[in-house]
């Protein structure tokens, strides 16, 4: 499948290069095909599922059969990375290319199959082609980026995936019903643990392309530290959003238009997109109705906002105010996320149901270690992510491997050593691990 989706994007981009009076039609057609292939192979259970539940509700006699095929690894990915080459050329952003194993070699560019980013053929392409010479900081800065990857993944990540697994399935038990301050840390860690997964599988990934020579485009900055959830879409999975703003949200017209409900509609066919894309399920259709509320809630809501800042004579410029924003968009994120590790849409919503008990207690009484962490694990975790927040702090001012390659030699070698030893001694490995098993990966 992904050998036949590569020939026909190329056969179409050359084809597009030949017969510019059938462009848009060329276009449209490979467009079609591709997208089709996608949602055909991987998101066929949704409508299978949809179309059986209509037939018993309303007493007919057709029923249809699941697929059994599994979709080609990475098809989310380069799907879109091949819709995106095939439209740049369309719009004579970039050439068709003549030779079909540089189009093959840009999409199956093997470090970023499992979970991106999705760059551009005009981004890559030439780089994965060409030969590169061996550049000693260039391999340094791959290895240092690689280290800090596994650190995020294998300290961070697989300690907050216990205390998730805990909470959203039902205790270790598996019969306990979370309430209150549970529901809260469940929802943080979960966002915590995406996190530094996501990210850290994208530090794995782009420190290997370094130590090939080749420059990928950057997938998070900081997206913590923003102030509104529409400036954290453009630091978290950032190929991503650029993908569906640059192919979607502007040629719907963006926030150009004529009036502000056809600004609303494009963020909601962008947004129900985008949660189409992650999993044909309610769970994430769900969460990209929430995200599209959100940000709309905040265009409609911005002028009423100032004013009441003016009114209260709020000093916007204080770094109070920006912490407290700051601090407001990760809660409205959390909550935003908080249904995908829950089992169903139903289960998700009936812990929010149950969040708002009170037993502050919990946080003060041991309870907390009783969720699949003990008080070591515990502190790892807890220092782990002090220090993440730190090296984050440092990103706002720069490339913190480049501070770190300005210190002392001596300096320089304890940083990394520790971090190498970390990974080695705080890692979590052993029976049940799966080294593989990255939450994006699985779309």
């Amino acid at each position: 499948m992904f050998a036949l989706q590569v020939l026909l994007v190329y056969a179409g981009a050359r084809l597009l290069s030949r017969y510019s009076d059938w462009a848009k039609l060329i276009c449209a057609a490979v467009i079609g095909l591709e997208i089709a292939a996608l949602i055909v192979m991987k998101e066929s259970s949704f409508f299978v599922m949809n179309v059986n539940f209509l037939s018993r509700l309303f007493g007919w006699s057709l029923h249809l059969e699941y697929l059994s095929w599994a979709a080609p690894l990475a098809m989310s990915y380069y799907t879109l990375m091949l819709v995106s080459y095939v439209v740049d050329v369309y719009r004579k952003k970039i050439a068709a290319d003549r030779n079909p194993l540089r189009l093959l070699l840009y999409a199956g560019f093997f470090p970023q199959m499992m979970s991106g980013p999705i760059t551009r053929y005009s981004e890559t392409a030439a780089a994965l082609w060409e030969g590169h010479r061996f550049d000693y900081e260039t391999f340094c800065f791959g290895l240092q980026r690689f280290l800090w990857g596994l650190f995020k993944k294998l300290v961070l990540s697989e300690r907050l995936a216990v205390l998730v697994d805990t909470i959203y399935n039902g205790g270790l038990e598996g019969t306990w019903t979370p309430t209150g301050v549970y529901v809260w840390v469940g929802a943080i860690a979960y966002t915590l643990q995406l996190y530094t997964e996501f990210s850290g599988g994208t530090d794995i990934v782009l420190g290997t392309a370094q130590l090939l020579g080749i420059e990928l485009p950057e997938n998070f900055r900081t997206p913590f530290f923003s102030t509104t959830m529409a400036e954290v879409w453009r630091r978290w999975h950032i190929t991503l959003s650029f993908w569906f703003r640059d192919y979607i949200y502007f040629p719907l017209g963006g926030s150009r238009v004529d009036a502000r409900w056809k600004h609303i509609r494009n963020l909601l066919v962008v947004w129900l997109c985008t949660g189409f894309w992650h999993g044909g399920n309610y769970r994430w259709i769900f969460w990209g109705i929430a995200t599209f509320v959100v940000l709309a809630g905040g265009i409609l809501f911005k002028p009423l906002f100032e004013k009441l800042t003016i009114l209260l004579r709020i000093n916007t410029q204080a770094e109070s105010w920006t912490v407290l924003r700051q601090l407001r968009t990760f809660f409205l994120f959390v909550i935003v996320f908080s249904v995908q590790p829950a089992a169903s849409l139903t289960s998700a919503l009936t812990m929010w149901k149950n969040a708002f008990v009170f037993n502050p207690w919990v946080l003060m009484d041991g309870s907390l270690l009783r969720l699949g962490l003990d008080w070591r694990e515990m502190a790892i975790l807890i220092f782990g992510l002090l220090l993440l927040f730190v090296i984050s702090k440092y990103q706002q001012k720069g490339s913190v491997r480049a501070m770190i390659a300005r210190q002392n030699l001596v300096c320089r070698w304890f940083l990394w050593l520790a971090l190498f030893a970390a990974v080695l001694i705080f890692g979590k490995y052993g029976e049940g691990y799966n080294p593989s098993d990255f939450i994006y990966g699985g779309f």
